[in-house]
């Protein structure tokens, strides 16, 4: 700007000083002036044809404020080349890594259309290029899936299966990002199905085996029991030999339970059961199998009943109730209690036992997860309760709440829906 400046103030110098020469210094002045306007607008037109052109290749090659301009102009599209370069990238790099991904993305506008996938989502949903733009429920048409993609908000993920056995088991999440928009992973899970189905039933069949030849070396072990002249020794080698029997006749009853239970995508038998009643069954056969070394009480209204599946809810107290039996010294307390809520009922099934670690509850579930030294095999359980208890009361919409600690006794929660 300086230099613009004294170039002017030279310019007009000189004018005056050539105008005294020829007696018209006004008019020499303006002249000079004019000329430098018409330089200025040479360089300016230049330099506006350089930007329209894109600002390729050099900038104009002048000084003063517009070279400055043009130098300005020139570092800026340089950095501005850098920045897209960069972006470019990184561009290139996330396509590269999205395409290297097994699981399938496609990127939905806010009104369910799509907008962008990457190579595993067009092989696992056969999208082409000119789907592009279409309504993501025109390709998928499952009604699931048209419920879940118009959530207002995602939660979990959904299982897509098809008819034909031959086409692939896909899972799907999604979630808002942006603006609005959505972002879907879609995963082949067909494999992992399959193995979990195997798994399933093999247990099952496994477990249905089982059951024929322990109850052959049962019936010969009760006989051999019987038999006269067995020494003490004998006597006992049988009766721990039955006492094992019976736990492998009651942990394959237990598996099948469960495998059922797992394997069951059926809708559960709806009827009204009546709580009391079944209680007070159960309640019974605790204190068969406690031996009159605990107190159970129960209490519920005669007539509060609850509609849900009564072969699950069985299973589901049941197996609470007798762990409750099992795993508490004698002399413990173990209340039960129903309480009836506006849109709930909640069965809670209380002791005054020993107590349990919090850091142990949320394993709890788990199959043949074993706890503290009082949840061993001398107790008679399989293991296996609670992880029954997850699965049946999952059919039945219900929730499972323990609450405990060490030295404090425990209480576990039944929380059932008043409509299933």
């Amino acid at each position: 700007m300086n230099r613009e400046i004294w170039r002017v103030v030279l310019i007009s110098l000189f004018s005056v000083i050539f105008g005294f020469g020829l007696g018209a210094p006004f008019e020499t002045l303006v002249a000079g002036l004019v000329a430098y306007s018409f330089w200025t607008f040479s360089i300016i037109s230049q330099l506006f044809s350089w930007i329209d052109k894109g600002m390729r290749g050099f900038p104009p090659d002048t000084d003063g404020v517009w070279g400055e301009i043009s130098d300005t102009l020139n570092r800026q599209r340089r950095r501005h080349r850098r920045t897209q370069e960069r972006m470019r990238r990184t561009i290139n790099r996330i396509t590269r890594l999205t395409g290297a991904l097994e699981e399938g993305i496609v990127v939905l506008r806010s009104d369910l259309t799509i907008d962008w996938w990457n190579s595993s989502a067009a092989g696992l949903l056969a999208l082409r290029s000119n789907d592009r733009g279409t309504a993501v429920t025109n390709l998928i048409r499952e009604p699931e899936f048209v419920s879940y993609i118009s959530q207002k908000e995602f939660d979990g993920s959904l299982k897509l299966s098809s008819i034909n056995p031959s086409d692939p088991i896909l899972q799907v999440s999604a979630s808002f990002f942006g603006a609005d928009e959505i972002v879907l992973v879609v995963t082949d899970i067909t494999r992992v199905t399959n193995l979990e189905q195997l798994r399933k039933e093999f247990v099952g069949n496994v477990s249905h085996e089982l059951r024929t030849p322990l109850t052959v070396m049962r019936g010969y072990l009760e006989t051999l029991q019987d038999m006269p002249g067995n020494s003490q020794m004998v006597d006992k080698a049988f009766t721990q030999m039955s006492d094992q029997v019976v736990r492998m006749e009651a942990l394959a009853n237990d598996l099948i339970l469960i495998s059922r239970l797992e394997s069951d995508d059926h809708a559960p038998a709806v009827e009204t059961v009546n709580l009391h009643q079944l209680l007070q069954s159960i309640v019974i056969e605790a204190e068969l199998l406690s031996e009159g070394k605990h107190l159970l009480s129960l209490d519920c209204e005669e007539d509060c009943s609850i509609n849900t599946d009564a072969t699950d809810l069985r299973s589901v107290l049941g197996n609470i109730v007798f762990n409750a039996v099992r795993h508490n010294p004698e002399g413990a307390d173990i209340a039960i209690k129903v309480t009836r809520y506006n849109s709930y009922i909640n069965v809670s099934v209380k002791d005054s036992g020993k107590g349990i670690d919090p850091m142990e509850i949320p394993r709890l579930t788990e199959r043949f997860y074993r706890g503290d030294s009082s949840r061993n095999s001398d107790t008679g359980g399989t293991g296996l309760g609670l992880a029954i208890v997850k699965h049946a009361l999952g059919r039945c919409d219900g929730r499972l709440t323990i609450n405990s600690r060490l030295g404090q006794g425990a209480e576990f929660v039944c929380r059932f829906p008043l409509v299933p």
